[in-house]
């Protein structure tokens, strides 16, 4: 607990810190509940494959593929072979986001990634965020899932004072012990020791994709069932 404390602090320092130096984020789409954003990313490198392309039809089966899995059903999914795997993206989300993502992408110079951040307001849980960010590597899309329907108080739980809202970082996750990120076909994913090196604070939300590995799954398997 107290070492998430320190990680959420560390993170907030170098985000400070980069926002000094680093030029700010531009705005690909932005409206009263969702926010694409062309971001400076310190840890490119030599740069990202940038500008990329990625077609509305592969970015919406990207966003169906995404899933994820609470952190506290994992130990009794691995004994029980129940996977408990949820899409993290609805529909209409797969749909309107594809289209600006794709855009982003398009867009994004080698030093930049693209961000997304999405209220959702429901009756049952109030406000609630989906962010997080994605980015082309050798052809390997790397989908960074931070929040997924995450309320703003979730972290309050973990020792945080204060109520969270990464919409000026959507990368920033609210809550380390929700859930992990997982995509399906698991064929598609790229295995961990053939990832580029990407440090994010929770390894387990993000999701790499070989792009050309996918087109061949696309081809080979019927529409991603929910």
């Amino acid at each position: 607990m107290q070492a998430w404390v320190v990680s959420i602090v560390g993170v907030l320092v170098s985000l400070s810190v980069g926002c000094a130096t680093a030029p700010p984020p531009r705005a690909v789409y932005q409206d009263n509940a969702t926010a694409i954003k062309l971001q400076f990313d310190s840890k490119a490198g030599t740069g990202h494959s940038h500008p990329a392309h990625v077609s509305l039809d592969e970015l919406r089966h990207i966003l169906a593929g995404v899933r994820i899995q609470s952190r506290s059903s994992l130990i009794p999914s691995i004994l029980t072979g129940d996977a408990s795997l949820i899409g993290a993206f609805s529909r209409e989300e797969e749909i309107f986001l594809a289209r600006h993502l794709s855009q982003a992408l398009a867009e994004a110079k080698p030093d930049e990634l693209v961000t997304f951040y999405r209220r959702v307001t429901t009756a049952t849980v109030g406000l609630a965020i989906t962010s997080g960010g994605l980015f082309v590597h050798n052809r390997h899309l790397y989908v960074i899932l931070a929040n997924n329907r995450t309320l703003p108080s979730d972290g309050m739980s973990q020792s945080i004072v204060s109520e969270i809202d990464p919409v000026e970082n959507p990368l920033l996750p609210i809550s380390r012990t929700s859930f992990r990120a997982t995509f399906v076909p698991a064929t598609s994913m790229v295995p961990e020791d053939e990832r580029w090196p990407w440090p994010y604070i929770d390894p387990g939300r993000l999701v790499v994709i070989d792009l050309a590995q996918m087109a061949r799954d696309m081809k080979l398997q019927p529409p991603i069932s929910r």
